[in-house]
């Protein structure tokens, strides 16, 4: 099945943030496994331990800036309650298949299981599926249509974010709610089981959603840092943050400022409805850390 997009739509998965409860036992798992470059820890200081902000270590993973892992109140299990917990980040591997990773994986003593038998006509050919220690599930995988990006050098050799697994009670809803909101098409499906593959057309990333009976509690309580960052143009984003209707709101006299550093002021945050946290924005010519917002400075040329 092949829809065409709608005229503003977002155009890529830029990024992502994933909880942990302890930022420094995980980050050596993103850098010795995942081969993660250190960037910058937003709110190293009182509001971030008291939780007012959200405390976040942030990196480069697959040639992606600002990806990182947000500090939690919620007790996180290291061993997830079902296969495919929450949100599941997939990397695409520069490989012709995934041994050379799961040897790795077996090297470093990783908890993996490689899927190998995807049918030809799916857009995945292959995945490898680590966890990591605060229990989030990771997929490395081989794209049947592989991008031409340069990897980002580590023991695992990372091309891009490939897609991203959420979890949703109602298939229908989540197809129509993603489809109008950020205009994603429905295109070459990933097999599964109560599952269904949104694209996002322009960078051909997928969205990967799978029924559940209830989403998990590390999507649904986990919402201090965590999110899924999509992107779209410049000219796009106020049509988009018009149809984006379940925006999140937050004390203060002005509800919808948000109260902590954002390097672009064309941002927001939201949730789709079964509870997983989605940030939106436009695609930036610089690195996300870089910047500021005219709230947060007194340079007169703000």
């Amino acid at each position: 099945m092949q829809n065409e997009p709608t005229e503003a739509s977002l155009e890529r998965i830029d990024h992502g943030v994933l909880p942990s409860n302890d930022l420094g036992r995980a980050y050596r798992f993103w850098s010795s496994f995942m081969g993660a470059r250190l960037g910058f820890h937003a709110n190293l200081n009182g509001r971030g331990l008291n939780r007012e902000v959200p405390m976040i270590i942030f990196f480069t993973i697959a040639n992606h800036s600002g990806f990182g892992l947000a500090l939690q109140d919620f007790r996180l299990s290291p061993t997830p309650a079902r296969k495919l917990e929450g949100v599941v980040w997939g990397f695409e591997v520069a490989a012709e298949n995934l041994l050379a990773a799961a040897d790795e994986a077996e090297k470093q003593k990783l908890r993996w299981e490689r899927i190998a038998a995807y049918p030809a006509s799916s857009p995945i050919k292959e995945s490898l599926f680590v966890i990591d220690p605060d229990g989030n599930t990771v997929e490395l995988c081989i794209r049947s249509d592989p991008s031409e990006r340069a990897p980002q050098q580590g023991p695992v050799p990372l091309r891009r974010i490939s897609h991203v697994r959420i979890e949703a009670t109602d298939l229908d809803l989540a197809r129509s709610w993603y489809k109008n909101t950020f205009g994603m098409v429905e295109a070459e499906q990933v097999p599964g089981e109560d599952q269904l593959t949104l694209t996002a057309a322009k960078s051909g990333q997928l969205f990967i959603v799978r029924k559940v009976a209830q989403v998990a509690e590390r999507s649904t309580q986990c919402f201090k840092g965590p999110h899924i960052d999509l992107r779209g143009s410049e000219a796009s984003y106020p049509t988009i943050l018009e149809r984006f209707n379940r925006k999140e709101t937050y004390w203060g006299p002005d509800p919808n400022l948000i109260p902590w550093h954002e390097p672009d002021a064309n941002t927001a945050y939201g949730y789709d409805p079964f509870g997983n946290r989605i940030q939106i924005g436009i695609i930036a010519k610089r690195p996300m850390h870089f910047g500021e917002v005219a709230r947060f400075a007194n340079r007169a040329d703000i």
